[in-house]
Formats: C-alpha cells, structure tokens, sequence
C-alpha cells in the first residue's frame, strides 16, 4: 500500500474531512499484520474505534425516543399530582357543603317548625347533646381538611423544583456523552506527539 496517500488520508481523518470509503481504506489498512512502525499507535486507535463501533447504539433515533419517555414520564407525574390536588379539594368542598346544609336545616327547622327535624317542643336533652356533637364534628373535620389543602403549596414547589432538577439531568447526561469526544480528542493529540517524535 502507498504510504503516503495513507498519511494523507490520515491527516484529513484527524481534521474531519474523511469520506465513508476513505475511512473504510484505513480501517482496512490498519487492519493488516504489516503496518509500519510509525502508524502503530493509529493502527491501535482505529482498531480501538472499530471495536467500540460494535459496541455502540446502532439506533438513531435512540436519543429523541429517551427524552420522550422521560417527557410522558413527567407528565404523567403532573397528572397524579393535579389528580391528587382535585380530590383534597373536592372533599373540602363536600365537607364545606354538609356543614352549610347542616347549617341552614337548623335554622330552618327554628323557622318553620318542620315536624320531620328537632324542634324545641321535642327537643330533649340528649337531641341537643346528639346536634352539637355532630356540630363539632363536622367543624374538626372542615379544619383538618383547610390544613390538608395549605400543605398543597409547598408540595408544588417542591414538584417544580424537581422539573427544574430534570432539566440539570439532562444537560448532566450531555456532558457525560461530551467527555467521550474529548477523550477521542486527548487520543488523537497523543497520536500526533507520538508521530512527530518519532
């Protein structure tokens, strides 16, 4: 083989300016018993590329399907979280409403004189005691349910705070996949010094 046209050939693949079929001629090149002394270590960096070559995600699509998991991942996890915030809301209301109606069938019972709710001529003691306990009751319920709902603040918050920590994932994962170009990069200048030392 024409050694020169292989260091030629060498020079434009370490700039980037190789054709498919030229870098083919090399890995072919690089792939026989005899090459020269002073193209081992390119002999050791394409056999290595090749190597790693087998070993990489042929799919190239792969990168946009990830992110689409995690996006429908994230918004299924906006959904619970709205679901959640609905239901909590949903019981207070329902809590509110059955103390109003309670409220107002009191009042209308004192009114009207309806025989169907306790009135002052049937009430006794124990109906009174039974009609402010149920009171209380449902007054501790509809307290306990406002605290519920004052926790929902900082819980979405904290829901985008962990947007914003995916958004970091993601660009950590970019980095990750930026060292391995820089390792090629720290290789192929080490090939360099070693051919021009030798």
């Amino acid at each position: 083989m024409d050694r020169k046209r292989v260091k030629a050939l060498l020079g434009e693949y370490y700039e980037g300016r190789t054709s498919r079929e030229e870098e083919v001629f090399l890995m072919n090149f690089f792939s026989e018993q005899n090459v020269p002394v002073e193209m081992e270590a390119d002999k050791l960096l394409f056999l290595s590329i090749y190597e790693s070559s087998k070993e990489a995600i042929r799919d190239e699509k792969f990168d946009e399907k990830l992110f689409a998991v995690i996006d429908e991942s994230d918004r299924e996890k906006k959904k619970k979280g709205i679901v959640r915030k609905l239901l909590l809301a949903a019981t207070a209301l329902a809590a509110s409403v059955l103390l109003f109606m309670g409220g107002y069938l009191f009042l209308a019972n004192r009114q009207t004189g309806d025989p169907f709710l306790v009135s002052d001529e049937y009430s006794t003691d124990d109906t009174r005691h039974a009609y402010e306990e149920a009171r209380s009751a449902l007054l501790l319920v509809s307290g306990v349910m406002n605290k519920g709902t004052e926790q929902l603040g900082a819980l979405s918050k904290m829901s985008d705070a962990t947007q914003e920590l995916n958004m970091l994932n993601k660009f950590y994962q970019g980095a990750v996949e930026l060292q391995a170009i820089s390792r090629f990069d720290n290789t192929v200048s080490d090939i360099r010094q070693e051919n021009n030392e030798n």
